[in-house]
């Protein structure tokens, strides 16, 4: 039976929001691990993150170790016709709920997807081969489709998804590497 991409985004976000805390924790600091060793996070001077949802990967412990190594961290700011920006994050940065309930920044220095060496993408579902299924809104696609630095994306075990889940569509751009907690592929 296939689904439809909707149907699997619902279903792979109960799975996350059903992980036990304490296990989600282990695997979240098994993935940051994974992350500082690849070669593309060490020699990245700017890095581009999402302020996560609560039943997501936490990206705060990355975005504090980032900055505590001297990286310049950059966080999406959206914009209308579904196109987004990437904005500085430092200690001046004001934020807001959107109307997807995602903080935001309202100030700060625009960061051009040129200046970013290193992007970590977030998402629902994952394949081993880069494709991810996205929140549905196509704003990382678009803005994919125009960056020409590393992508990243950090997948928990709930998220790893099967080849024939779904059948990407053309404006899907898929990540260079997906990490897991798997031993492998990597």
């Amino acid at each position: 039976m296939t689904y439809s991409k909707q149907e699997l985004r619902r279903a792979y976000i109960a799975r996350m929001r059903q992980l036990d805390i304490a296990s989600k924790v282990k695997e979240q600091e098994k993935l940051a691990a994974r992350l500082y060793d690849q070669q593309e996070w060490v020699v990245a001077n700017t890095v581009a993150l999402t302020m996560s949802q609560s039943f997501e990967v936490d990206t705060g412990p990355i975005i504090m170790h980032a900055r505590h190594k001297g990286k310049r961290v950059v966080v999406p700011r959206t914009l209308p016709k579904r196109q987004m920006e990437f904005v500085e994050l430092n200690e001046e940065t004001k934020f807001k709920e959107t109307v997807f309930g995602l903080l935001e920044p309202e100030n700060g220095t625009v960061v051009g997807p040129d200046e970013i060496d290193l992007m970590v993408v977030p998402g629902v579902a994952f394949k081993e081969n880069g494709q991810r299924l996205g929140f549905g809104g196509g704003y990382y696609d678009r803005y994919l489709a125009k960056y020409p630095g590393f992508k990243c994306s950090l997948a928990l075990s709930t998220q790893l998804a099967s080849d024939d889940e779904w059948q990407p569509e053309s404006f899907d751009i898929p990540v260079d590497r997906i990490i897991t907690t798997l031993d492998v592929g990597e």
